[in-house]
């Protein structure tokens, strides 16, 4: 057996007596630096009274109702074929009793309390209808499918008015998880987002199971064109004006693939997407193929990809060792097809190239979740979707000679000088 086989195999082995595990707790995240160095208040101009009424998160899922013999009590870890869109509900431990806790939970570098998330309830409207249907599936009866599209349609246009947004982000999350660990994440980066515009969890069925990621990856290819139809929906049949994506780990996968459909299929008119701002975090991507689907019209369908990288990354460590090649979200190893696609990329104004290694945080665990444990990065992303800011404009730095974003070491004063201009 050869050596990379062998270790591969012996992995397995040490993981293969997990079972399915359940995740429906989280501890709130740090709040981002460019918060906690007063560069921006994403609450400002609004108060107590105006969140009340905008604060609903949705999720979209194509994975099986849950049934007595489930772990999860809401969605099984097993896919649905389905498209499923509701609204869930999200709790925090301990509650949160006055605005000005509310405001510091948000704001301030260090919490006197630790808080955490659980979903407590979750309200499905139903099977968002699907143009082109799967015909192994028996689809709902057709007036299912006109009140589902009707109060889908209306909860978000809902939700734009009464935020005064007019965006809608889209989570895709990564693998091993279940259906409620995906959806606190998205209740993280829906709050520090101000609540503003419309947030949907995309809740694809990955299997809460260390072992299952090769499973999971089929899982995310068959899972596509549900994402991509979601994003058509909020597009063409609602009053959003931007889509932005951030897929994670073999979430950016998904969303890669989803956003790739898209631009074929709208190469004549690639506004009609709306797609804004795509972020990448930690994605397990074949270069190469990134850089054959830019060939293919990648970049006409968004207004900007960004791609946050690490060196200290070792899930994707891992990854790369499955399959033999660095991936997208690793910083490059020097070779000359990494220095080919970076040095190409210099310039190409709507690509960036983050490397997150030296940021305060990012190499917390295995160097995977950055997203959320760097204040540093989660405050570039907020800072990316919040005002639409280019990467010099955000206090990062790169070299004349270099495709690669870094943290400068003085980034939160950076930022907080630029706060002005942004």
């Amino acid at each position: 057996m050869k050596p990379r086989v062998a270790l591969i195999f012996t992995l397995y082995l040490g993981l293969i007596a997990c079972g399915e595990n359940q995740y429906n707790e989280v501890t709130l995240m740090p709040s981002p630096v460019a918060f906690t160095s007063g560069a921006l208040d994403p609450f400002h101009g609004h108060g107590e009274k105006e969140l009340i009424g905008h604060t609903t998160l949705f999720y979209a899922t194509d994975r099986a109702p849950a049934t007595p013999d489930d772990a999860s009590d809401f969605y099984a870890n097993r896919r649905g074929h389905l498209l499923r869109v509701g609204v869930a509900t999200v709790n925090m431990t301990p509650r949160i009793k006055s605005w000005a806790e509310f405001k510091d939970i948000t704001l301030a570098e260090n919490r006197e309390i630790e808080r955490t998330l659980s979903v407590t309830a979750v309200e499905e409207l139903g099977p968002l209808p699907v143009t082109s249907p799967n015909p192994l599936i028996t689809p709902p009866p057709a007036d299912t499918l006109a009140r589902v599209h009707r109060d889908f349609r209306d909860s978000i246009n809902r939700q734009l008015a009464a935020s005064g947004g007019q965006d809608a982000v889209i989570y895709v999350h990564g693998y091993n998880v279940d259906f409620e660990y995906p959806t606190l994440i998205s209740q993280e980066l829906q709050h520090f987002l101000g609540y503003k515009g419309a947030f949907i969890s995309y809740n694809w069925a990955a299997t809460p199971r260390r072992t299952a990621y090769f499973k999971d990856l089929e899982t995310a290819n068959a899972t596509r064109k549900n994402l991509r139809v979601l994003i058509e929906f909020l597009a063409q049949e609602t009053d959003v004006r931007r889509i932005h994506l951030i897929g994670y780990s073999a979430g950016s996968r998904l969303a890669f693939e989803a956003t790739y459909q898209l631009a074929l299929k709208h190469k004549s008119n690639p506004s009609n997407a709306k797609l804004g701002q795509v972020i990448l975090v930690g994605s397990d991507l074949d270069r190469t193929y990134f850089a054959e689907a830019i060939g293919d019209g990648l970049l006409d369908i968004m207004d900007h990809l960004s791609i946050y990288m690490s060196s200290s990354d070792s899930a994707l460590g891992m990854s790369r060792l499955v399959f033999g090649r660095h991936r997208l979200g690793q910083i490059g190893d020097n070779s000359e097809e990494s220095r080919a696609l970076e040095h190409r990329l210099i310039d190409v104004p709507k690509v960036s190239l983050i490397d997150v290694t030296d940021a305060p945080g990012a190499a917390l665990g295995n160097g995977h979740w950055y997203f959320r444990s760097s204040p540093w990065t989660s405050s570039d992303i907020f800072l990316s979707l919040l005002k639409g800011s280019p990467p010099a404009k955000r206090g990062l730095e790169r070299t004349p000679d270099s495709a690669v974003w870094h943290f400068p070491k003085d980034y939160p004063d950076r930022i907080l000088r630029l706060s002005s201009d942004m």
